[in-house]
């Protein structure tokens, strides 16, 4: 008896199937978190398509960091010296206090979460087109 009621408690609460995704959807998903890895590494996410090149630079992802800073320094909280902290630690070659002020500035729990999402944000509308051209490439 206690086998079948284990059995019926694991079929009660078994997850749904995993939902499966297409191939393309696979390809465009691998491009965007390969292309994350790229442009935290600071390197350009681009790729040639009918005869122009498309993607995302480094210098569009640090712009779009930088719209998400400024916008975050109106909150409370943020000390008003953080930009110059930022700044002079980055000079000084003092890292840690340049990541200290970059994480007080961000005002997020997880900053490179944030970032990647940034970056998500980015590369999604060319995922579909990257992964297009990285198989054409690979071919």
């Amino acid at each position: 008896m206690g086998a079948l009621r284990a059995a019926q408690w694991q079929y009660d609460n078994q997850l749904p199937p995993a939902v499966s995704e297409s191939a393309a959807e696979e390809a465009e998903a691998r491009w965007i978190d390969n292309g994350i890895a790229e442009l935290m590494a600071r390197r350009d996410v681009v790729f040639q398509r009918n005869f122009r090149q498309r993607g995302v630079t480094f210098e569009r992802f640090a712009q779009a960091v930088d719209e998400f800073v400024m916008g975050q320094l109106g909150l409370s909280g943020i000390s008003n010296s953080v930009l110059g902290r930022l700044v002079l630690a980055a000079r000084c070659k003092a890292t840690s206090d340049a990541a200290s002020a970059a994480e007080e500035i961000m005002s997020v729990a997880n900053p490179d979460a944030m970032l990647q999402e940034i970056a998500r944000t980015l590369l999604t509308p060319f995922a579909a087109e990257g992964a297009l051209a990285q198989a054409e490439e690979a071919e």
